[in-house]
């Protein structure tokens, strides 16, 4: 690997990147089309990257943009324009009209370029690359498009009296009610997470559907490491009108394993997710029904999430957001919370 003399690198684990790039995965089957290449020098990986064309989301915005992602790259110029440029001519050939990432390989999954937070490894779901990384962009006339936060708020202290103050009164006045996740019927409660996901993050920059497919597959995944207290529903009137995912930072435990080699890294990554729990969690999303949207439900549920995180973790990463999300950034400062990491994507006019 690439970073893996650097003490923040978190390396993946075995086969999850393989997953999102082969011809048979659920990305190709379901969304678009995967061209990985591999740079080499006397014999040795020294860079890579993929052009990607997510048909899903050229259909639903009606247009032609073309992508990339999985960038890894020495620090050397040469090799990383070769790079981009194998990439963009795949778009060019196609007929895409840029190149935009990176997307691991979709806004649905691992996504942007880290460009502040380097001194500190990543959070479950969340990119980590070298600092040297924002000039091999600029070197390849790559545009920043769009600015993502990290927040990190501890949960050791008390809440403001302000905010009890506050979700005292919307508690009063929503009749709403919170509930977790139930485990035992996965199946209809991703049928959940699908409607409300779809209808209530829509208004996101590069925002495509997810389908119930991809859903199913990732709960495969949910089962190993999510915390049912940490995935909660707001119901009003016996209907679910809005969520929150946060997930175990399980990347304490990946990181933990990261001098093995090869099958005894699988195993102890395997044996530490089973056996270990991580002190810190991430809020992933958040997102409320429009139809009862300026009701005060963000706030209340930023709220229960905070408490209920922090019975069981010491901090929570809030990622990401957008820079022009006000709303979600003030609460996370309203909670003590601080920017502890900023993203950004990337486009280039073909």
């Amino acid at each position: 690997m690439l970073h893996s003399k650097n003490l923040n690198f978190t390396p993946p684990f075995p086969g999850s990147v393989v997953k999102f790039i082969s011809p048979t995965g659920g990305f190709a089957e379901q969304h678009g089309e995967v061209f990985p290449f591999i740079a080499y020098a006397y014999g040795q990986p020294i860079g890579r990257i993929a052009a990607i064309i997510n048909h899903s989301h050229n259909s639903y915005h009606q247009d032609r943009v073309g992508f990339f992602g999985f960038f890894d790259c020495i620090e050397n110029t040469h090799v990383a324009r070769a790079l981009f440029d194998t990439a963009f001519r795949v778009l060019q050939k196609r007929e895409m009209t840029s190149m935009r990432g990176p997307y691991n390989p979709s806004i649905n999954d691992e996504c942007g370029l880290l460009t502040e937070g380097f001194d500190k490894p990543s959070f479950v779901s969340m990119p980590w690359n070298p600092h040297y990384y924002s000039a091999l962009y600029a070197e390849a006339g790559m545009i920043p498009v769009r600015t993502l936060y990290a927040w990190m708020i501890p949960l050791q202290g008390h809440t403001p009296i302000r905010v009890n103050k506050i979700v005292a009164r919307l508690t009063k006045r929503s009749k709403v009610s919170i509930r977790t996740l139930n485990m035992n019927d996965l199946n209809h409660e991703m049928s959940i997470l699908h409607r409300l996901y779809n209808i209530t993050l829509d208004r996101n920059w590069g925002f495509y559907p997810i389908s119930l497919e991809d859903l199913l597959d990732a709960a495969k995944d949910l089962k190993a490491i999510a915390d049912p207290s940490l995935i909660l529903f707001a119901c009003m009137n016996n209907r679910e009108v809005a969520f929150s995912l946060s997930l175990p930072n399980v990347n304490e435990l990946l990181h933990r394993a990261r001098q093995r080699k090869g099958l005894l890294r699988f195993i102890e990554m395997a044996l530490r997710i089973q056996l270990q729990k991580p002190q810190d969690a991430r809020l992933c999303i958040l997102g409320v029904d429009p139809e009862h949207q300026n009701k005060g439900l963000s706030a209340l549920l930023f709220y229960e999430a905070y408490i209920r995180t922090k019975a069981r973790y010491q901090r929570s990463e809030v990622s990401w957001v957008e820079k022009n999300n006000i709303e979600i950034l003030e609460g996370a400062e309203l909670m003590g919370g601080y920017r502890d990491k900023t993203y950004q994507i990337f486009e280039k006019v073909i």
